[in-house]
């Protein structure tokens, strides 16, 4: 498996607080069969209001902490280094100056958890028009989705991926999110699922779990694509299959249809 979201670089962010919780995190990975993590620490305003040269440097070090514990401790995992971008008005500079992409093409991005902005097509869009793909980081924990989730549908029909975080539809992160995660899954607009592990006790990684969750209620094929296939191409900067969705209550997905026509 990998997991493309998640916070183990110890002492940047509000993940891992030292390397002992770090190395704690990168075993438990090991022993639920993650292969490839992506560490994805938050990148938020105020990180790089002076600059970027603390934030590249804090980064660098984390990065050398944690090759450093899986070396030592002779742990069979493959890291690669992204971000959790969070949408502000200094994204253009983060692109052009940071190392913030996933495979050279996908960038990790989120919203505020209660407010999305207005013209937030018009931001997609510019990013794509760079020839990176956004995607969209658990949105089914965004308060205005999870009111109206047609709000999301236009986001996927422009091709962005979305990002589940595994807590959510195994009702670790709260009804609201746990409803949405589900309402997603149902009309095929996830495209990947991540851990966004932030330590081992109350955001832990779940992958397993997650995995198994998602091979029992739908199909092993489906799990593999959230967990193994998708991350993959998006890990060699591949195209993902993001097809139009209709995110409205009562719509059939392409699974419902099938489904039905069997019982007919």
């Amino acid at each position: 498996m990998i997991d493309i979201h998640n916070h183990m670089l110890p002492a940047v962010d509000d993940g891992a607080k030292n390397n002992v919780v770090a190395l704690s995190m990168l075993k438990e990975a090991v022993r639920q069969g993650v292969e490839h993590l992506v560490l994805t620490p938050h990148l938020y305003e105020v990180d790089i209001i002076k600059g970027t040269g603390e934030w590249k440097a804090k980064i660098e070090a984390g990065k050398r902490t944690i090759r450093e514990l899986i070396e030592t401790h002779e742990l069979p995992v493959e890291i690669t280094v992204a971000a959790e971008v969070r949408y502000q008005d200094m994204l253009p500079i983060i692109l052009e100056e940071l190392d913030v992409l996933i495979g050279g093409k996908y960038l990790l991005l989120e919203f505020a958890f209660h407010s999305v902005p207005n013209n937030i097509e018009r931001i997609i869009y510019d990013i794509t028009r760079k020839g990176i793909t956004p995607i969209i980081a658990h949105p089914e924990r965004i308060k205005p989705w999870q009111r109206d989730p047609k709000m999301l549908e236009e986001l996927i029909n422009m091709g962005c991926p979305t990002q589940l975080d595994i807590g959510s539809f195994l009702g670790k992160l709260g009804p609201s999110s746990e409803a949405l995660a589900n309402f997603l899954l149902e009309r095929d607009a996830v495209h990947l699922v991540g851990s966004d592990s932030h330590n081992i006790d109350s955001r832990a990684l779940y992958a397993k779990p997650g995995y198994d969750w998602i091979s029992e209620r739908y199909d092993v094929e489906y799990a593999d694509l959230l967990l193994k296939i998708n991350p993959g191409k998006i890990l060699n900067g591949e195209p993902v299959e993001v097809y139009p969705v209709h995110l409205e209550p009562g719509i059939l997905s392409l699974k419902d249809k099938i489904m039905n026509m069997f019982k007919s």
